[in-house]
């Protein structure tokens, strides 16, 4: 008789009380063979065979199909529950290894993290699951990076002034869940495109709204045009591809880089309530620094904890232990408050012993070695009789082979003389030029050419990445007496005030004046980083001897 039993087989039709009706079929006791229920009966009962071997049905054991098992629940708890399981276990192998934090970092990067992506994109796994797994990692990532458990993940996984080679689960989860999505909602195939479901995630986050959003973003872009971002200039972000030229291979990309801008977004306005930890949310005009793996790896695991702590104002100083622990807070040089500022910055016993004039020195020798090399450079190249032409663009005529491409001529303002000179104020007492000005004022570092009656004052300051704005207007007007003065002897003067924050960020004065003297490119990313490591690790030798009483640099 037909399968379809129950409520639904079951009825008083056409006076016929108590006969089996099928509701497929309109058949009373009998069989129809274009009934697709009688077949699935059939069929249900039928049992195959390879080589006399019987095969089991998915009641019986379930089925793995391109990285999924397919069991008769027809549910995914079981799997989610062993995607769980799975992670313990490999978090767990990892740690019990005797390789040290950075490794383990490393293998959970590259080993674990792309093997439960696969499983996490492939089964109904929701949000709260994967913010589940996420904690988890975290543990054991803030364990091998040396760092405390009240740090946020915002300081492990955001791109904001200091970001770290690591990828966010949830941040993975939700770009998984979106490029799915369009690869069943944007297909080619109209059987696919019509038979996409829908995917399962929990209440607090759908895939489909975030690709629609992020389709809506992406076009209002194209509807705007670029714009200014913060107070870099118009023109000075990126370009991105506009949304309506775009392959479907390209849309596909720009809407999984635009869920993963909302992620960041949604940190961003997570870390501005956070009173301490967001406070780097208020830095303006510093570059942001980006930790690749090969700067981790010539990193120490204490000064990359100090890096990271120093950051987001979660070291162990007696400000923030009065705070978690209710101990004094007092400054053991000289009793006044001692939070994370006061101990790089603001203490008045460090200042007298010269702990931060070391650190200043310490950066303004790397960037006068810099500066230095530029100059002589420039002066052992031979004179211009002429302008130097513009570079100009060579076409390739059909038929032809393209040629060598020509360097470009050498940019920069020190290009137009070979006589530059330079004084630096460190091991002797700087004594400005009397050519250009007689003062009593000594500036770091002196560039001047007689020839051209041009001179650059640069004033490097190591200060706190909050108040930069304030130390650059402050040295800006310190020079400027001195500035009119010279040119009233006929000097065209430039000051230029740069700025080195004391926890290793470089502000954009200083790569302008890179920029400015011509250099550029990978030689200038290499300057801003050797800045920034200097001037990082002095912090790190004041911290280290905050305690000292007596001693003073060297």
């Amino acid at each position: 008789m037909c399968g379809r039993r129950g409520g639904q087989g079951y009825g008083l039709i056409g006076g016929h009380l108590g006969q089996d009706q099928c509701h497929a079929c309109k058949g009373y006791g009998h069989w129809r063979r274009d009934c697709p229920y009688h077949n699935y009966l059939e069929l249900a009962n039928e049992r195959f065979h390879i080589n006399n071997e019987l095969v089991p049905t998915i009641l019986e054991k379930p089925i793995k199909s391109l990285g999924r098992w397919y069991s008769a629940e027809l549910k995914d708890s079981k799997q989610v529950e062993q995607l769980k399981q799975d992670t313990i276990s490999g978090l767990r192998q990892i740690n019990s290894t005797a390789l040290p934090g950075k490794l383990k970092l490393w293998c959970f990067q590259f080993g674990l993290l792309p093997r439960l992506m696969w499983p996490i994109s492939i089964y109904e796994v929701t949000l709260s699951h994967a913010n589940r797994l996420e904690r988890l990692v975290n543990a054991q990532v803030r364990k091998w990076l040396g760092l405390p458990r009240c740090l946020s993940s915002i300081g492990l996984y955001g791109s904001g002034v200091l970001s770290l080679p690591i990828s966010s689960l949830v941040e993975e989860y939700k770009c998984a869940k979106a490029g799915l999505e369009m690869t069943l909602t944007e297909s080619r195939d109209p059987f696919v495109r019509g038979a996409a479901p829908t995917l399962a995630t929990g209440r607090k986050w759908k895939p489909s709204a975030a690709v629609a959003e992020a389709k809506t973003s992406l076009r209002h872009r194209d509807i705007v045009g670029h714009v200014q971002h913060g107070r870099n200039g118009l023109g000075m972000e990126a370009t991105t591809p506009t949304w309506q030229k775009a392959t479907p291979a390209e849309q596909r990309h720009m809407v999984v880089e635009e869920v993963r801008h909302q992620e960041e977004a949604a940190r961003c306005a997570r870390a501005v309530s956070q009173a301490q930890q967001g406070r780097w949310m208020k830095w303006e005009g510093v570059e942001r620094r980006r930790i690749t793996w090969s700067e981790l790896w010539s990193m120490e695991a204490s000064r990359l904890s100090f890096t990271i702590r120093a950051v987001y104002d979660v070291l162990p100083s007696p400000t923030n232990l009065h705070l978690w622990y209710g101990e004094e807070p007092a400054c053991p040089q000289c009793a006044a408050p001692a939070s994370l500022k006061h101990i790089l910055v603001g203490c008045k016993i460090s200042l007298t012993q010269g702990r931060y004039t070391w650190r200043h020195n310490q950066v303004l020798k790397c960037l006068a070695a810099e500066l230095e090399k530029r100059r002589v450079k420039i002066n052992s190249m031979p004179p211009n009789s002429q302008p130097v032409a513009p570079w100009k663009m060579s076409f390739v005529r059909g038929g032809e082979k393209r040629g060598s491409k020509p360097a470009p001529p050498e940019a920069g303002a020190l290009t137009v003389a070979r006589d530059w000179e330079m004084r630096v104020d460190l091991s002797q007492r700087l004594i400005f030029p009397s050519e250009i000005a007689v003062t009593n004022l000594r500036p770091d570092l002196v560039l001047w050419s007689k020839s051209c009656r041009r001179v650059f004052i640069v004033e490097l300051t190591v200060p706190w990445e909050e108040v930069i704005g304030e130390a650059y207007e402050r040295k800006r007007l310190r020079y400027a007496n001195l500035a009119a003065e010279a040119e009233g002897r006929g000097w065209s003067v430039k000051v230029w005030p740069v700025e080195v924050g004391c926890r290793g960020f470089v502000s954009r004065t200083t790569t302008k004046l890179l920029k400015e003297m011509g250099i550029r490119g990978q030689a200038q990313r290499r300057a801003v980083k050797e800045l920034a490591a200097t001037a990082e690790q002095s912090s790190h030798w004041l911290w280290l001897k905050r305690r000292d009483i007596s001693l003073a640099a060297k």
